[in-house]
C-alpha cells in the first residue's frame, strides 16, 4: 500500500468544489424557499469525487478502477460547467446572477478542468510501486486474482 498525497489534496479540494457548488446554487435559487435544499440534494452527489480521490489517496493500487471513472465524472461535470458559464455572465440575454456566485462556478469549471488534466497525466504505479508510463504491469508479473 502507497499513499499518494497529490490525490489527498485532490480530495480536500473537492469538498471545497463541493461546499462552493452547495454555497452558489443558493444564490441561484431566490425563487423558492424550497428550491435551495431541491439543488443542494441534486449536488451531493458530487462529494463522490472527494471519496473517490480520498481512496485513490491511501491505496492507488487497490483502488485503480476508481481511475477511469473518475476522469468520467470529471469530464461530464467540465462541460456542464463549461456549458453554464456563458448565461452566468449575462451572455445570451439573461440578467446577470449573483457575482460572487458567478466567480464560484468560475472556480469550480477551472478545479475541473485541472483535476482531469490531474487525473490523465497522473503516472498509474505497478503492484511493487515503481511507475509505468503505460500503466502497464511489468513484464513477466503474473495477474492478480481475487478468489470469492
Amino acid at each position: 500500500m502507497r499513499r499518494i498525497p497529490l490525490y489527498f489534496i485532490c480530495a480536500g479540494l473537492e469538498l471545497a468544489r463541493y461546499f462552493a457548488l452547495v454555497q452558489a446554487s443558493g444564490s441561484f435559487a431566490a425563487a423558492s424557499l424550497s428550491t435551495p435544499q431541491v439543488l443542494r440534494l441534486v449536488a451531493a452527489p458530487n462529494a463522490l469525487f472527494a471519496v473517490a480521490f480520498f481512496f485513490l489517496g491511501f491505496d492507488g493500487n487497490r483502488y485503480e478502477s476508481y481511475h477511469p471513472l473518475l476522469i468520467v465524472g470529471k469530464l461530464v461535470a467540465l462541460f456542464s460547467g463549461i456549458i453554464a458559464l456563458p448565461r452566468l455572465f449575462g451572455l445570451g440575454g439573461n440578467p446577470e446572477p449573483a457575482i460572487a456566485a458567478t466567480f464560484a462556478i468560475l472556480g469550480v469549471t477551472l478545479w475541473d478542468a485541472a483535476s482531469v488534466v490531474i487525473l490523465a497525466f497522473k503516472r498509474r504505479s505497478t503492484p511493487d510501486g515503481t511507475a509505468r508510463p503505460d500503466g502497464q504491469p511489468a513484464p513477466g508479473e503474473p495477474e492478480l486474482v481475487e478468489l470469492d
